[in-house]
């Protein structure tokens, strides 16, 4: 990976060159060190940093609030001041460009990390926000519907985000105020608060611009040769550290260890109904995952299986009905899902009234059936209140015999 690089706008030479040297010692790169904002300018053209250290006050015709905003408007590279001292006017005018944070000199080398990081993350949020909603915003099939839709993404974004932004906002203020007087350990277990509430904003982000780009018609099925086996073991052992062990996660594997089939789809099948599972089921409860091999016609008692296999393979990318189908079981222990509302859970933004105050956007299903459906699949649930939840997925798909067939592909 990369360093992250950074250029360091000071014009004191002793100070810019004693900030560069922190700076290597955190792991950054830092592409140049100039002294004027028109240094500044010719820099970013010549070599785009990913971020800009930027003394307010500079020597010369063009101040750093002045170059910040050049910058800005030229390019999306986020700008952190450095400053020691400047006047109300001043720091008004800084404000305006809408900088991405805020060091006093003279400062700790954990109070530039922690400002550094903290920029990126937010700019990365805010990057992702905007293609998001673009990409939402290129979905809308009509004047009503883009209008009813954008408020539903707005509301539930707004609500979804406003506490994974406040943990952000609140830990920033802390290592702020503490920055003198709290350990090591104290800071590093609230930029672990400030990186979790991110991972949480980057699915919801994710989650939103698969939905657009679903709605939009811009989602292919694009079957590559997979190791199911490695691809879903890797799968849940990063579910199973995402949510802090407190779940019993079980892997019973087919007898095919590798097919064809979309990764990307079959990701956002498999761990979208591992984490509802989890997010309602009781903690220590048991989640199970389990691969099957069949050809159609076997198993004529399961719902899934009573579709036609016209039927089931109309939108598969795989032209021969006689495909194997995968089959994917999920089951929890859960709270369980009403019958009434069994028929609705693939609606977009439905919640089942008995969720209460767990936290969910609605997304979720709906994103496991508009994968379901591009690879031609099918997908049913089967539930009972205080008992648990099972979703069986079909997936056609076409086997690869062996590992060296799997690596020819």
């Amino acid at each position: 990976m990369n360093p992250i690089k950074i250029l360091v706008v000071e014009d004191e030479i002793i100070v810019a060159q004693d900030i560069a040297g922190r700076l290597k010692k955190l792991g950054y790169a830092v592409t140049a060190i100039v002294a004027s904002g028109e240094e500044a300018l010719e820099k970013v053209d010549e070599s785009p940093p990913d971020l800009v250290l930027m003394d307010i006050v500079l020597k010369g015709e063009m101040d750093g609030v002045t170059a910040a905003e050049k910058i800005r408007n030229k390019i999306d590279i986020p700008t952190v001041f450095l400053t020691a001292y400047a006047d109300d006017k001043t720091m008004q005018r800084a404000k305006i460009t809408d900088p991405f944070g805020y060091i006093i000199k003279p400062f700790q080398q954990n109070d530039l990390r922690v400002a550094i990081e903290i920029a990126l993350h937010r700019h990365e949020i805010e990057t992702k926000m905007r293609a998001a909603l673009k990409a939402s915003e290129a979905a809308r099939e009509s004047v009503e519907e883009k209008a009813h839709r954008q408020n539903q993404y707005i509301s539930m974004a707004a609500h979804e985000l406003r506490n994974p932004l406040n943990t952000i906002l609140i830990s920033a203020e802390l290592l702020e105020l503490d920055r003198t007087r709290s350990s090591d350990e104290s800071q590093v277990k609230t930029l672990r608060l400030v990186h979790s509430a991110t991972q949480k904003m980057n699915q919801l982000i994710e989650d939103m611009l698969f939905m657009g780009r679903a709605e939009a018609g811009r989602l292919k099925c694009n079957p590559l040769p997979i190791n199911l086996l490695e691809f879903c073991q890797d799968l849940l052992d990063q579910l199973q550290l995402g949510h802090e062990a407190k779940h019993k996660l079980r892997f019973s594997p087919s007898a095919v260890t590798s097919a064809m089939l979309d990764q990307q789809l079959l990701h956002g099948i498999i761990s979208n109904l591992i984490v509802n599972a989890i997010k309602y089921s009781p903690d220590g409860g048991q989640i199970t995952l389990e691969l099957e091999c069949r050809q159609p016609g076997e198993g004529d008692k399961e719902a899934i299986f009573c579709l036609s296999t016209q039927s089931l393979f109309a939108n598969s990318p795989f032209k021969n009905i006689n495909s194997p189908l995968l089959i994917i079981r999920i089951r929890d222990e859960g709270m369980g899902i009403p019958e009434t509302e069994v028929g609705k859970i693939f609606e977009m933004f439905y919640r089942c009234k008995n969720s209460g105050k767990i936290k969910g956007n609605g997304l979720g299903l709906t994103i496991v059936k508009k994968a379901v459906d591009l690879q031609g699949g099918a997908i049913a649930c089967e539930s009972q209140i205080g008992v648990g939840t099972t979703f069986t997925v079909a997936l056609p798909y076409v086997a690869l015999s062996s590992k060296a067939e799997l690596s020819k592909t």
